[in-house]
């Protein structure tokens, strides 16, 4: 009997310093950080997820998670001592200077990562937990290495949806479009101002919803889709990813497994 080995998946826990930060729009912050070990970072796809770790709420020093039972011990310590831990993507890695991106999202202080994030200057500190071994020979392998958008070898006609909280996701993915793949694009934003141009080597056509004038389910409905479409990626606020998810297997018809979907967060719960 032959037995399958699956490729070793590893993450692990780095001490970064904020070295520059960029405002994009009104509601996205990039911030770039820096330390030795992310020379040695690896992802496995355009919307790897990554933790953001701050220090706890009782403004306790941030300690680095260790060993293998460190979720368990995480969870086993009052809420007031552990570490905050958010779940952010990638933005752009550049090994050879042990750089990495983040894109956050601004809305104020209504939660800790955007409260960290409004205020965050360069020097700063905070933790990082990264992949260093990845897994992209299957789509169990990716999705297990912190990644959703998995479209098959063969998908050339795609619909892409996000909003802000996935807008830095999204951008990756267009940016990495092969040359004759087409993307039917929806994206809502807070604010005109948010909108920005989204360069990809692939056949895109983007859709900008403001929030307030319309909605993305709504703009998915009212559009008319120029091709079939055998791919989907939804990204951003839970209630919005299931109404566009039913839309696209019910009314357009397509299989369950070619819809990927990954709820960033909740109306009517504080934002991350």
């Amino acid at each position: 009997m032959t037995t399958l080995l699956e490729r070793p998946i590893a993450f692990d826990s780095v001490l970064a310093t904020v070295a520059s930060i960029e405002d994009l729009s009104p509601h996205l912050r990039r911030v770039t950080f820096v330390a030795p070990r992310l020379a040695e970072v690896v992802i496995a796809g355009p919307d790897q997820r990554i933790k953001v770790l701050l220090s706890p709420p009782d403004g306790g020093e941030l300690r680095l998670p260790v060993g293998p039972e460190w979720y368990a011990h995480w969870c086993s310590m009052p809420a007031e001592e552990r570490f905050i831990m958010r779940t952010y993507t990638v933005r752009a890695l550049r090994p050879a200077v042990a750089e990495l991106d983040i894109e956050f999202v601004l809305h104020g202080v209504n939660g800790p990562a955007s409260a960290w994030v409004s205020d965050a200057q360069p020097g700063d500190e905070v933790g990082l937990i990264v992949p260093f071994s990845v897994d992209t020979t299957s789509i169990k392998g990716m999705l297990n290495s912190g990644v959703d958008y998995v479209p098959p070898a063969e998908s050339v006609s795609r619909v892409l949806v996000a909003d802000e909280t996935a807008l830095p996701a999204l951008a990756g993915i267009i940016e990495q479009l092969p040359p004759g793949v087409r993307a039917a694009v929806f994206v809502e934003v807070p604010d005109a101002k948010d909108i920005r141009p989204l360069p990809s080597p692939g056949e895109v056509d983007v859709t900008w919803i403001t929030r307030g004038d319309g909605s993305l389910p709504e703009a998915l409905k009212a559009a008319s889709l120029p091709f079939d479409v055998d791919y989907a990626w939804v990204a951003g606020e839970s209630g919005m990813i299931k109404q566009v998810r039913r839309h696209l297997v019910s009314t357009i018809g397509m299989p369950k497994a070619a819809v990927s979907f990954q709820g960033y967060w909740k109306r009517g719960e504080p934002q991350i």
